[in-house]
């Protein structure tokens, strides 16, 4: 447990308490010790919890309780906010934005995971540019040594993504770093199936851009059994889109059919924008109009 924010947590609660610093204070510590402790200078003893427990009159058990649950409802609103951003719900996203910034419970963990959805959703409205959100991104996470890092946790894995979506000189060497861990099984993810998938999505994309078509199929295999394992639909339509093009670009017209008819399938779950979008993309890519794909592949399948 962080006795610091323990500490800070009590303090609001003395606060609202109407218990003036002074009385809480008396007899237990002064005011420039309450200082060091509150600020992480001197370690907190936790005799000195308990003192301040029983001048709040709430029972010491009670108070690490609502601590405990305090400091999770944060954790969970971060969670909330970088999953909206993450599936670009930027007005919803910027409504939750408001009520995480004063949040005083977060760990360092949590902290970044703000701090990344806060720039991702800067530059999804336009408030800064693709390099600007990239260097601060690598300014806060000393990209340089967590290139040299052979375990990655959620939040470094999640920012080299960010980089490697939208920085083309880092792009490969990301790939080839992220990808050899997660062969090694040293990719520590959390239990957030969005961002999971949002890692996968990342991975598969690139090897897209890579021309490693092969490396894409199995990769998307892994990625839509994760999907339908954690009853998660984001990005499912991109697992096998992408899928579809690699068997494309393979030449594999048939497995390309298949999994073109599953992304449109998908597609019909989605609302109209997104389902229009999309079929403007496919129609792009590979010169198919999903409306005579969909009355082609009836007539095979009816026969």
């Amino acid at each position: 447990m962080d006795t610091v924010k323990l500490l800070n947590y009590m303090e609001n609660l003395r606060y609202d308490r109407k218990m003036t610093q002074e009385l809480y204070l008396q007899d237990i510590i002064s005011q420039r010790q309450y200082y060091r402790y509150r600020t992480g200078e001197s370690e907190v003893p936790f005799d000195v919890i308990i003192k301040f427990a029983i001048k709040l009159q709430i029972p010491l058990l009670k108070l690490i309780s609502n601590y405990q649950s305090s400091s999770e409802k944060e954790k969970e609103l971060v969670t909330q906010y970088y999953n909206l951003v993450i599936s670009k719900k930027l007005d919803e996203a910027k409504k939750i934005r408001i009520k995480v910034r004063n949040l005083s419970l977060l760990d360092d963990e949590i902290k970044i995971f703000y701090h990344i959805s806060k720039l991702l959703l800067s530059f999804y409205t336009g408030e800064i540019s693709s390099n600007n959100m990239i260097a601060e991104l690598k300014k806060n996470i000393n990209f340089e040594n967590i290139m040299k890092k052979e375990v990655l946790h959620d939040s470094e894995i999640y920012i080299l993504g960010i980089i490697m979506e939208f920085s083309e000189k880092d792009r490969d060497k990301i790939y080839r770093k992220i990808n050899k861990l997660r062969v090694n099984n040293k990719l520590l993810l959390g239990n957030n199936p969005l961002l999971d998938a949002q890692v996968y999505f990342w991975i598969i994309k690139n090897l897209g851009r890579l021309n490693k078509y092969s490396e894409l199929i199995a990769m998307a295999e892994t990625a839509i059994a994760l999907s339908k394992k954690n009853f998660t639909y984001y990005s499912l339509e991109y697992f096998h889109y992408y899928k579809a093009l690699a068997h494309y670009e393979l030449k594999e017209s048939e497995l390309f059919e298949t999994e073109l008819r599953n992304t449109i399938v998908i597609l019909f779950f989605l609302d109209a924008y997104k389902r229009k979008h999309f079929f403007e993309t496919i129609k792009k890519d590979t010169g198919i109009t999903c409306k005579d794909f969909i009355i082609d592949r009836l007539k095979k399948e009816l026969e």
